[in-house]
Parts: structure tokens; sequence; C-alpha cells
């Protein structure tokens, strides 16, 4: 870790320590910018996103998340915004820094790229070119990006926030399959021996958990994907009260909290 970044981290902790209270209001803009749009479309990773056409939201806000640069329709899909969720171990700086480099090197350059807060510092230096958004954990209902968010346990939580945020009509899910969580191995639409946070983690000798679960059904996993549904249901209760209708457009996810219908 370089002596700037250890000098960043320690300031925000002690920003932190005294001063809980967090306000952004640059990102009102991101209702401003995306607000007028009548459907949300937000891409996960899941494999089941290779068997689907995705070059057909134009007219859409497209909201792309974690690897998901490593489409290779990336250009044609050109998503108005790409979500990081905050880091966190096993990622280390090295990770990290080689990671959202490649994002950046393959990202189309109008793409905007949202960070978790304490992130920042890095995302300023790689994201240098791109409008850059952030944001910061530990808030609660109504959602408001110019405050604290929920905390997710998932990106794709942050998405859904986000759309609903920007009060979008309709929110489309497609590539999200969380139903691997318990039942199926770790995988997603990419190869995790090609460029991912996948490969960066396994250059740097680190081990992903995921990977050696062996059991089908790991009690850490059913407790953690519990917690992640219960998410997904409070921001479905959220969305109903301001009229947002929530769809899995995908037909090949198993994941069940919002109704399924074709696309």
């Amino acid at each position: 870790m370089n002596i700037k970044f250890f000098l960043y981290k320690v300031k925000q902790r002690i920003k932190r320590l005294f001063k809980k209270d967090y306000r952004n209001p640059e990102n009102i803009k991101l209702r401003q910018s995306y607000g007028h749009y009548k459907r949300a479309v937000i891409l996960g990773s899941g494999p089941s996103i290779k068997k689907l056409d995705l070059t057909t939201f134009q007219d859409d806000f497209v909201i792309t998340m974690g690897n998901f640069y490593e489409h290779p329709d990336i250009e044609t899909i050109a998503p108005n915004i790409h979500i990081f969720a905050a880091s966190h171990l096993p990622i280390t700086e090295k990770v990290l820094r080689n990671w959202w480099q490649r994002c950046d090197d393959i990202l189309p350059k109008k793409t905007a790229v949202m960070v978790e807060r304490r992130d920042l510092f890095i995302a300023q230096e790689i994201f240098k070119n791109r409008k850059l958004y952030h944001y910061a954990y530990n808030g609660n209902l109504p959602v408001d990006f110019t405050k604290r968010i929920m905390s997710p346990w998932s990106v794709t939580i942050v998405s859904l926030q986000l759309a609903i945020y920007c009060r979008i009509d309709t929110i489309g899910f497609l590539g999200v399959n969380h139903d691997w969580q318990c039942i199926k191995p770790y995988t997603h639409f990419y190869d995790h021996d090609k460029p991912s946070l996948e490969y960066y983690l396994h250059k740097s000798g680190i081990e992903i958990s995921y990977e050696k679960q062996k059991q089908p059904f790991p009690k850490e996993r059913l407790y953690r994907e519990y917690e992640l549904y219960q998410q997904y249901e409070v921001l479905k209760k959220e969305a109903e009260k301001l009229n947002i209708e929530i769809i899995n457009y995908d037909p090949f996810s198993d994941f069940d909290v919002f109704q399924k219908q074709p696309i």
C-alpha cells in the first residue's frame, strides 16, 4: 500500500469517527440526468446473460456492475452507469487497481462510474477521464443518494436503489441468478481464468472462498442469502409505495422475489 493511499484511508477513518453524517448534494444530478427514462434495465453477470440479446436497450437507463464490462457486446450495450460495491477483503489495493484499470480500458468512455466513498481515492486516479459518482453505506430508507444508502449484500442492491432513487417507472433485471448461492457452482458469464476480479485475485495468490465451498448448502451461504433476499423484499415494498414496478425479465433465472415477465 503506497503512503498516499495509507494516509487517505487514515484520514477517512478519522472523519468517520468525528463526523457520522454524510452529505453528497452532487448526487441530485443522478435523478436529473436519468429520471426521464421510462425503464431501467439492470444487467447482472450470471451465466444466463450469455443466452440473451442485450443490444436493444438504447432507449432505457442501463445499469451494469462489477465485471460486466467484460461482456463481448459492451460497446453496443453502452451502459449509462457502471457500479462497484465497496472493496473488501480479500481484495487488496493491487488487485483493485488492476481490476479497475482493466474496466477503464474497456468500458465505453461515455459510461459513468459509481463507487463507494472509501474507494474514491483510487477511483479518482483510474477513472479520471470519465464522469465519477460516489455514495456511502450505512443509511436507511427512503433511498436518497445525497445521503447514505442501505448497505448492500450484493452490488445489485445498490443498482436497484439507484433506479428507485431516479424514480424510474419500470425496473427490470437480466442476468441476476442469485439461486446459484445455494445450489450451483460459483460461475459467471465470463471465464475466471481471464481478466476479471477472480483472475486478479488468483494472480495474486488469493483464495476465493466461494470456489472452495464443497457442501451443497453451507450455512454461511444460507444466512447471507436470507439477508440478501430480505433486502430485495424491503426495496420491493419501497418501490410499490412509489408506484414503481420491478420485473425479472430473465427467462433462465430462478430469482423469484419479483414477478417474471418476457421483455
